[in-house]
């Protein structure tokens, strides 16, 4: 995905995942926009107790800002604690390192549509692929063990519309995570600047 910019969703099913050690914070969903090479805007809703709400975060190289939870003002984040969007395409460790060498026995497994695409097919793709990046990558959000995956790419273009990843069911839970990430608007034009802190 060596693109100017583009859009994309991510969306997670199943066994819950915490963005916090006290695991009182999950993850539900980002949304966002990636400008090349270090730009990124998402706006993450996570589920506590007793309510859902949704952060913005802002990352640009090394630097981070984020909206406070409570108060929804900006604020510079320490990163040895917040989710930073910029390592999901960092590349070495990011989902086009992953992409690119991580696949086991990919299998090219037919044509498929997408409901929010109808009547366009896309080539379907399926492999597994060992946790490691994929860990690194969501501050271990996703286990290290073996993944499945499947891929929907646009047979004209080579873009990949969507990358579904299952992690399997743990020991002592109910069942599995399902990680949904979905691209759109390539090589998009996006505007990411440093947020306004208090004013300045």
């Amino acid at each position: 995905m060596a693109l100017a910019g583009f859009e994309f969703l991510i969306d997670r099913s199943g066994q819950p995942t915490f963005l916090d050690y006290a695991k009182t914070i999950a993850f539900r969903r980002a949304e966002g926009q990636y400008v090349a090479p270090d730009k990124v805007f998402v706006k993450v809703r996570v589920i506590g107790p007793g309510l859902v709400a949704e952060v913005q975060i802002i990352s640009i190289g090394a630097d981070q800002w984020e909206t406070n939870l409570l108060s929804g003002q900006w604020q510079a984040s320490d990163q040895r604690y917040s989710f930073n969007p910029s390592r999901l395409f960092n590349n070495e460790n990011g989902i086009q390192a992953i992409l690119a060498h991580d696949l086991i026995k990919p299998t090219l497994t037919g044509v498929e549509e997408l409901e929010d695409i109808p009547g366009h097919k896309f080539y379907v793709i399926q492999a597994s692929l060992p946790g490691d990046r994929a860990y690194d990558m969501t501050y271990g959000m996703i286990d290290k063990d073996t993944l499945q995956a499947k891929l929907w790419i646009d047979p004209d273009r080579f873009d990949l519309y969507r990358v579904a990843i299952l992690d399997p069911v743990n020991p002592g839970d109910k069942e599995g995570t399902t990680w949904q990430i979905d691209f759109w608007n390539f090589d998009g034009k996006f505007d990411i600047q440093k947020p306004t802190l208090n004013g300045k």
